[in-house]
């Protein structure tokens, strides 16, 4: 007989265990299962991130990138306190190099107090010298809130909750098919059987795929984008203390390849965002067969190669010639040498694209019968991961009878 619970989410990335935890809170008389492919948990674009905390600078107002990420940075910073998680407000700077990039840095700051943003203010040439010595730019943001953490202390602070919440914390069983039953959902994983009530898809870069064998028709698909980091030298690190970003493309949902002091003393560059063949991609050149066919299938590649060609050819080459990446890391930091670039780790984004091939610039979640999936969930979701989870919460009508009447 397959076990049977009344909820089960699928996905250990930290929007999974939030939701998880959010359910829990919610309703601890349901029976809770998570299920996660990998032997631990926040393996994937959790573990593989820079480590910000956003302030909401950057998103449309109104956006639910824009409110979840004001929402949840407050409650993940206090759950972090609460729990031991390191975390340190460091600051960001927001700079510009061009002259055509201060108008972009008016906009942003525009964005930043329509979204409540506390106490960002516009920094001219001589205060942003003053602040930063060594930085390039003509003007800047600074943003005070801004702050850092170790994710994957945080995914395994939740876990832990979790397990001792009486949540069943099923690692190494990841999703195979499902099919739809009376009361809820009949799912396969690479363990056994399992019966759900109610099905919440968490699944991040494989979200679209357990969307689709769940019967849905998402409006977007998963497309992989692998982003480089750089450990910088100990010398570099000296003189930068807080974060330094450049003004973004409004043309695409990336950052550009920015400097990030991390919690544990090191100092990251990147990430750049090149389109990768492969959803779990983490190496220059690695493919797989079924993305690639994906790709052929998919009927937004032609737009999404119109728009993004150009941009795509520069993400590539930084991938691959360190001379490139040099070249980002120096438009903010000219001092920066060769010698600087220590070793090298990736990790791979699942950014949503629609049918007509431009990207989906917000967090996307899909309702059907019994199941929720979040489609949409790349940075800031990590940031947003608290407030993502209670609206996943409400959206799945946890609180009312439709969970209920899943019980055996």
């Amino acid at each position: 007989m397959a076990d049977r619970r009344d909820v089960v989410v699928i996905g250990g990335g930290i929007v999974g265990l939030a939701t998880a935890r959010a359910i829990r809170a919610r309703r601890p008389d349901l029976s809770l299962a998570l299920l996660e492919k990998e032997r631990s948990v926040g393996t994937h674009q959790t573990g593989h991130n820079s480590g910000v905390v956003h302030s909401g600078v950057y998103y449309r107002p109104g956006s639910l990138k824009a409110r979840l990420t004001l929402e949840g940075r407050a409650t993940l910073l206090a759950y972090a306190a609460e729990n031991s998680v390191p975390t340190r407000q460091i600051g960001k700077l927001i700079v510009a190099v061009r002259p055509r990039e201060l108008t972009a840095l008016d906009e942003l700051l525009s964005r930043a107090r329509a979204n409540g943003v506390e106490s960002v203010r516009r920094l001219t040439r001589e205060e942003l010298q003053d602040r930063l010595p060594g930085v390039a730019g003509l003007g800047a943001l600074h943003i005070p809130s801004a702050s850092i953490i170790d994710y994957p202390a945080l995914a395994s602070r939740l876990a832990e909750s979790l397990v001792k919440d009486g949540v069943a914390l099923r690692t190494g069983d990841g999703f195979e098919s499902a099919a739809p039953g009376a009361d809820g959902w009949r799912l396969t994983t690479t363990v056994g059987k399992l019966e759900a009530g109610l099905v919440v898809n968490c699944a991040g870069l494989q979200a679209d795929l357990v969307a689709r064998a769940m019967g849905a028709q998402p409006p977007v698909r998963i497309v992989p984008f692998r982003g480089d980091y750089y450990r910088l030298s100990d010398r570099l690190r000296a003189h930068v203390p807080c974060l330094v970003y450049p003004v973004p493309d409004p043309a695409v949902p990336f950052l550009g390849v920015h400097l990030t002091p991390t919690v544990g003393g090191e100092l990251l560059a990147g990430p750049n965002a090149a389109i990768a063949l492969s959803r779990e991609g983490y190496r220059p050149g690695q493919w797989e067969l079924e993305e690639l066919w994906r790709w052929a299938s998919f009927r937004g590649t032609p737009g999404l190669a119109r728009s993004y060609g150009a941009l795509a050819a520069r993400e590539w080459l930084r991938s691959w010639s360190p001379s490139a990446y040099l070249a980002a890391i120096r438009s903010v930091w000219p001092s920066a040498t060769r010698e600087d670039l220590g070793s090298r780790t990736s990790g791979v984004r699942a950014q949503a694209v629609r049918p007509d091939g431009t990207m989906e610039d917000d967090f996307v979640f899909v309702r059907g019968t019994r199941v929720l999936h979040v489609l949409n969930a790349p940075s800031p979701a990590a940031t947003a991961s608290f407030a993502i989870a209670e609206r996943v919460a409400d959206a799945a009508r946890l609180a009312g009878s439709v969970a209920g009447q899943t019980r055996p």
